[in-house]
């Protein structure tokens, strides 16, 4: 008896909705199957903390081909400045580009609608005082100088002003200040244009005074160099003998006193501004006079007229002249001095 060959049969089993379809099962080794699954807290992150990657030369960044933002349009065309520039100007080529320039300046066209309403507010928002036209009225001219603070009278300037440094309006200025006050206050002048300008006329008047006293002494200066040299030794006794010419003028020979002629005639000033008494011409002139009327006046120290002391010291140089020759003659002052004695002596004695 043979046994017949058994035939496998196949079995198969319904697939349930359950059953992951033949194509989809993979197969997981035996090992894998067999180890439990560790997942620790560190390797647990949320969804969508993933950090991305920087970008790189070596990674493959190209910033020409990266995708750039599209650019904001802006809400203003692009040209509004020169159409507002060509609409004020209306074909003149100098007015556009002035406004251009201008129109430059500013960020956007709600600039200039914000100057312009800043300007309505000022207009509107009173504080401003209106030019009267012309042919304004003289109650529009009153209304105006009023608001300016023009004071109702010239005088009235003068109650409020306050001078630099202490300066005080002297009598022999107030003619001059009266007279300035009236011219401008016709025409509106404000207490602080007349304040600025009196604070300037005496600051002028205070330079010139200083630069005509540096003049003046720089004249004297050179004018008395100038005569020291031409008169030497008698230099003093000639101008200290310019006096006698007046003493029977108004108020004597004393130049202390103000009111004397001779004080006011060598004070007063040439046609050039300089001083009279510093003038080299007009002192030579004078003691020229004096030594006519009053030739002993530039040898007599103390004065004597009497001629007595101008023989005694004329015989004292001619005593030195006959002892010590050879030194008078080297001695320039002696012999100037001996000629200025004879011709005095010789004045006085043809006068007596």
């Amino acid at each position: 008896m043979t046994d017949a060959p058994v035939e496998a049969t196949e079995t198969t089993t319904p697939a349930s909705a359950t059953d992951t379809p033949a194509a989809a099962v993979t197969e997981t080794p035996a090992a894998e199957t067999a180890k439990p699954a560790e997942t620790t807290q560190s390797e647990v992150k949320p969804a969508g903390a993933a950090k991305a990657e920087p970008k790189t030369i070596a990674a493959g960044a190209d910033t020409e081909t990266e995708k750039k933002p599209e650019e904001k349009k802006s809400y203003w065309p692009d040209d509004w400045r020169e159409k507002l520039a060509e609409h004020y100007a209306a074909g003149d080529k100098k007015a556009y580009d002035k406004e251009l320039r201008r129109l430059q300046r500013i960020t956007d066209p709600t600039a200039v609608y914000g100057n312009y309403r800043e300007l309505d507010n000022r207009l509107n928002g009173g504080g401003l005082v209106k030019i009267p036209g012309k042919g304004a009225t003289e109650d529009e001219l009153a209304a105006y100088h009023k608001a300016l603070g023009v004071p109702e009278k010239p005088e009235d300037y003068l109650k409020d002003i306050k001078l630099d440094n202490g300066v005080v309006i002297g009598d022999a200025d107030k003619p001059i200040v009266d007279g300035f006050t009236q011219a401008v206050h016709k025409s509106g002048a404000t207490p602080a244009v007349v304040n600025a300008a009196l604070n300037w006329y005496y600051k002028h008047q205070e330079e010139q005074a200083a630069a005509m006293d540096e003049r003046d002494d720089a004249h004297r200066r050179e004018s008395e160099t100038a005569l020291k040299e031409e008169w030497g030794a008698a230099f003093k006794r000639r101008t200290n003998s310019l006096g006698t010419l007046f003493s029977s003028a108004p108020g004597g020979t004393d130049l202390k006193n103000e009111g004397s002629l001779y004080a006011r005639l060598l004070g007063g000033r040439m046609a050039d501004g300089s001083v009279i008494g510093n003038d080299p011409d007009m002192l030579r002139w004078l003691d020229a006079m004096r030594n006519e009327i009053n030739p002993a006046a530039t040898v007599v120290e103390d004065g004597n007229q009497s001629g007595l002391t101008i023989d005694a010291e004329i015989k004292a140089i001619e005593t030195r002249m006959r002892t010590d020759r050879a030194a008078y003659f080297k001695d320039e002052g002696a012999q100037a001095r001996y000629r200025d004695l004879i011709t005095a002596r010789d004045k006085i004695r043809a006068r007596a």
